[in-house]
């Protein structure tokens, strides 16, 4: 065998047996998450299944059918009766409700006064016996309305319990959604195993539909919309247990029931079969209603229906694989999708420009998002062209759904057929909310299999097909041409836009001179600096009439110039002089330069061992802080001489 074929199928083999180890084997049907057993269904109106047989009033694909009514209104306790009933038997409709034999009831003291010893009220005990008329009164009562009612909340109580027992089924096939499955299990296999194993399963099931529909309070059994695949099932059984071809000879004979599971003949002689292949005293017996389970080495099989709600199998996978198998050993080539999962040579299928419409994005294509999008959805697209998967992951919120929502849009622009599928319907309602209100009618939509998901499938048809029959060719190729014309248009305006956006960044980043170098950098920083100068200069005013007369003469504007040209920048600082208001006198001049002189030759003296480096950092420091370090210098020096002047020995050598 060539090594791609022998890989493929190690992998197939390798892949079968992980899920088998994976699995748990369910041998007791009482282990699965909900159980509806169908002899619980009280034959009374709005109940019906077909486990009773055919009817009329029913169609054929309506398996079961219970429809809730309300609940029966206890009849009124005669008012002479009430004070005597026992209220917990009165809703008891097992038993008849019951009186009191006696009761005690509190009057006033007529003889009582505030401020006195007496009690304000009396008691005074009353027995039924001598209140005939009580007893009549409520006979009467018992007979005429509460038995009457008694009876009908009875019935309205069975009914109440199936409906409940369907309602929990539905909820909890809601919440967990498609990793679990509803079954119809027939002919429930009771045996202990010769490995010493208790099984109790259904030998044969069905894909079923439960519908709810909360106006009418009906709940609906129907085959599944793919089918109800009817088929046996011997997975609870060992390999060894398991009866040699019993299994497929049992597929094979339920073909002619045509995926009808109360086709009784042919179900029932289906039953018989596996049950007298798994062992030669196995029994079958035709009941509705299963006894209670009594385990032995005797295996015995019961007709006894029931609707399951159980996680799904991995029986659907494992068939799969073994159908990949077997075409492999037959000579056929390997299907494509699984040649890319085993990572055989030849896998990576690369998309030529001449490949059809309906297979993969063209090559030079528009890409058509109407969503914002960023340069990695618009790499996914590229992707897609030269590879025949794309793998895109991400943390919840970094837009993996927004990116699907531009894809299916520009997979439908360019007129492609896309399915879209996910492990929950949540998921795929919260990426049809992402969808541009436009494109919406044109995806069918699938989110499970219910009746309200069906009606939406339906509108989705309907919109789509309202659609194409609305279509008119000469106006959508207008509007084609139309919207390709504002694209365009629409790009040249960007293209414009950036062109001038770069000459502006370039105008901000090129450095200016102006003013006779007064100032100078890049556009904003002399902005900013004319900014910072406009209260020194903002007096002036050069918003001159351009037809007004030039208010100096030649000999001004000379003059003018010769003075500027006089006034030289020496001259200009001995300008900014002031005089002061009082010179010092004779006695406080000489007592200054005789401070200078001091603090020269202190500052020649001391420059010998200054670090230059802290110098330098000192004299950049304010003034307060210099003054905070000298005022700290000048009490350290204050308190080294007062320790040298301490009477103690050690202190001169510390």
């Amino acid at each position: 065998m060539p090594e791609n074929e022998a890989k493929a199928i190690r992998l197939i083999e390798y892949l079968m047996r992980i899920a088998s180890l994976r699995t748990k084997i369910i041998r007791d049907v009482s282990d699965y998450s909900q159980i509806l057993w169908l002899h619980e269904i009280p034959k009374e109106k709005g109940c019906f299944t077909q486990a009773w047989g055919p009817d009329e009033e029913y169609d054929q694909d309506i398996w079961i059918e219970i429809q809730t009514s309300h609940e029966p209104e206890l009849p009124k306790v005669p008012e002479v009766c009430l004070d005597w009933v026992k209220r917990d038997t009165l809703r008891n409709t097992n038993d008849l409700p019951e009186l009191l034999n006696e009761i005690t009831r509190q009057f006033e003291n007529p003889e009582w006064e505030e401020g006195t010893d007496l009690p304000q009220f009396i008691s005074q005990t009353f027995t039924l016996q001598k209140h005939p008329e009580v007893q009549a009164a409520w006979d009467k009562f018992v007979e005429q309305k509460w038995i009457p009612w008694a009876e009908e909340h009875q019935k309205w109580e069975l009914v109440h319990k199936v409906y409940s027992a369907l309602f929990a089924i539905n909820q909890e096939q809601l919440r967990l959604g498609e990793e679990y499955e509803l079954v119809l299990g027939i002919g429930l296999l009771t045996w202990k195993t010769p490995g010493n194993q208790r099984v109790r399963r259904h030998l044969v099931v069905a894909n079923a539909l439960l519908e709810f529909e909360a106006r009418l309070g009906k709940f609906t059994v129907r085959p599944n919309p793919d089918g109800a695949n009817l088929r046996p099932e011997l997975d609870m059984l060992d390999i060894e247990e398991q009866p040699a071809r019993a299994e497929e000879a049992a597929k094979n004979g339920l073909i002619e029931a045509a995926d009808d599971p109360w086709n009784i003949d042919c179900v029932e002689g289906i039953l018989k079969v596996l049950v007298h292949s798994i062992n030669p005293h196995g029994e079958y017996h035709n009941r509705l209603e299963g006894k209670k389970p009594e385990y032995s080495a005797k295996p015995s099989v019961e007709y006894t229906p029931a609707l399951i709600l159980r996680k799904r199998s991995i029986k659907g996978l494992t068939e799969i694989l073994k159908g990949i198998k077997k075409r492999i050993e037959n000579g056929e080539p390997i299907p494509p999708e699984f040649k890319d999962i085993a990572e055989l040579q030849g896998s990576d299928r690369k998309v030529s420009p001449e490949s059809d419409a309906g297979s993969k994005l063209q090559t030079d294509v528009e890409i058509y998002f109407p969503k914002p999008s960023n340069a990695e959805q618009l790499r996914i697209v590229e992707k897609t062209r030269s590879a025949s998967g794309v793998l895109v992951q991400g943390p919840p919120g970094t837009g993996k759904s927004h990116t699907i929502a531009n894809l299916i849009c520009h997979l439908l622009a360019t007129g492609q057929r896309t399915l879209i599928t996910a492990k929950t319907p949540r998921a795929l309602k919260v990426l049809e909310r992402l969808l541009p209100e436009e494109m919406r009618p044109l995806c069918i939509n699938l989110l499970g299999s219910g009746l309200e998901e069906k009606r939406s499938l339906e509108a989705s048809v309907r919109a789509v097909l309202q659609k194409n029959e609305q279509w008119k060719e000469d106006h959508a190729q207008r509007e084609i041409q139309k919207g390709k014309d504002d694209l365009h248009r629409l790009r040249q305006e960007r293209a414009e836009i950036e062109k001038r956006l770069r000459a502006i960044r370039e105008s901000e980043t090129h450095s200016q001179t102006i003013a006779n170098g007064a100032y100078r950098g890049t556009a904003a920083q002399i902005a900013q600096s004319i900014k910072k100068d406009e209260e020194t200069y903002g007096w002036f005013n050069d918003i001159v009439p351009i037809n007004s007369q030039f208010p100096f003469s030649e000999k001004e504007l000379s003059g003018l110039l010769k003075g500027l040209r006089a006034l030289t920048p020496t001259k200009r600082q001995e300008l900014d002089l002031s005089w002061p208001e009082s010179l010092p006198s004779v006695e406080q001049f000489e007592g200054l330069v005789e401070r200078e002189r001091e603090a020269t030759t202190q500052e020649n003296n001391t420059s010998i061992n200054v670090d230059h480096d802290v110098l330098l950092g000192l004299s950049r420091l304010p003034e307060e802080s210099i003054s905070s370090i000298q005022e700290g210098l000048t009490k350290l020096i204050d308190e080294v001489v007062r320790l040298k002047s301490l009477p103690h020995t050690w202190i001169p050598n510390a």
